[in-house]
C-alpha cells in the first residue's frame, strides 16, 4: 500500500491549501495510506547552525517537531504540499523547515525520486513575487520527482473549488501524481529547476540564482541556456558542498575559534539589546 503525506502549511483551517491538498489526495487511483500533517501546528524552530546533524545519524538535535515531520516524508511515497503565498513569497513556515535541511544529502536514499506536487493559493495577481524559486528549494534538496507546481488564483477559504476547473485539475493530478513526467519548465523558466527568477549580468548574460546554472537573453527577451551545465542542485554538488564545505568550515573554526574570539570579544560590551 503507497503512502501520502500531504504537508499543508497555512494556519486557516480548511482554507485553500488545505482543501487543494485534500481534493488531489481523494482522486489517487490507488490504495493509499492517507497522512496531513498541518505545519504551523508543529514547533519548527531556527537553524542553530551547530552542523551537529553532520556528524550524526539521528537527525536535528534540537527537540522540536523538525525530526517527526522529516521521519514522515522520508516514510510516505510521495508529498503533496500545500503553501499559500503571504508578501511576496511562500508562507514563512516552509521556509523555517527549508533551513534546517543542512544535511539533506542523508534523505535522498528515502526521498530521491519520489513524487512531489506543489500548490500554491495566492490572493493578487502579479503579487506572486519569489515564492515559485523558495518553493522549489527543499524539494531539490531532497532531489524529490517534482510533478506538478501549481499557483492558484484564490484569496477566501473555499474560493479555489468554486471553480470546476480547479477542481477538475486537481482530480487529474491525483492521477497522475504516480505515473505522470516530471514538470516541464516553460521557455521563460530555467531549464535544470524550473525557477522563473534570473540574475542579469553584463554582456546580455543571465544566472539562475537557484541551480546556479548561467545563459544569456534572445533578441525576443527570451531566456536561453546551453545544456549539459553544472546545476549547484545535482546529487554530487549537495555532497560536495554540505558534506564537504560546510564540515569543512566547521573544522576551520575549530582551529580558528581562539583569533576568533577575540574578535568577537571587541564587540560584546556593545549591549544594546532591547525587549519588550
Amino acid at each position: 500500500m503507497k503512502k501520502v503525506l500531504g504537508l499543508v502549511i497555512s494556519n486557516r483551517k480548511l482554507g485553500n491549501s488545505e482543501l487543494l491538498v485534500k481534493e488531489i489526495m481523494h482522486n489517487i487511483p490507488y490504495d493509499c495510506q492517507y497522512e496531513l500533517i498541518r505545519l504551523t501546528d508543529m514547533r519548527i524552530d531556527p537553524c542553530l547552525a551547530c552542523y551537529k546533524c553532520l556528524e550524526l545519524d539521528n537527525g536535528c538535535i534540537k527537540k522540536d517537531d523538525f525530526n517527526f515531520v522529516m521521519d514522515r516524508i522520508k516514510q510516505a511515497d510521495a508529498l503533496i504540499i500545500g503553501v499559500p503565498v503571504y508578501l511576496l513569497g511562500p508562507q514563512g513556515y516552509y521556509k523555517m523547515l527549508c533551513d534546517r535541511l543542512v544535511s539533506c544529502f542523508k534523505y535522498h536514499s528515502f526521498t530521491a525520486g519520489k513524487p512531489c506536487i506543489v500548490v500554491v493559493p495566492f490572493g493578487t495577481q502579479g503579487w506572486e513575487g519569489y515564492t515559485k524559486a523558495a518553493s522549489l528549494v527543499m524539494l531539490h534538496l531532497l532531489q524529490m520527482k517534482i510533478v506538478d507546481y501549481w499557483p492558484v488564483h484564490a484569496t477566501l477559504p473555499g474560493e479555489a473549488l468554486m471553480d470546476t476547473a480547479n477542481i477538475q485539475y486537481a482530480r487529474d493530478l491525483g492521477k497522475r501524481i504516480f505515473d505522470g513526467e516530471p514538470y516541464a519548465p516553460g521557455p521563460w523558466e530555467c531549464p535544470y529547476c524550473g525557477s522563473d527568477l534570473f540574475r542579469l549580468l553584463p554582456d546580455n548574460k543571465i544566472e539562475c540564482p537557484l541551480c546556479g546554472i548561467k545563459g544569456h537573453l534572445e533578441m525576443n527577451a527570451e531566456p536561453s541556456f546551453a545544456s549539459g551545465q553544472e546545476c549547484r542542485l545535482a546529487v554530487h554538488n549537495i555532497l560536495e558542498h554540505f558534506n564537504g564545505w560546510v564540515k569543512d568550515m566547521k573544522n576551520k573554526f575549530l582551529e580558528e575559534k581562539h583569533e576568533l574570539k577575540k574578535i568577537q570579544q571587541e564587540y560584546k560590551d556593545f549591549d544594546w539589546w532591547i525587549k519588550p
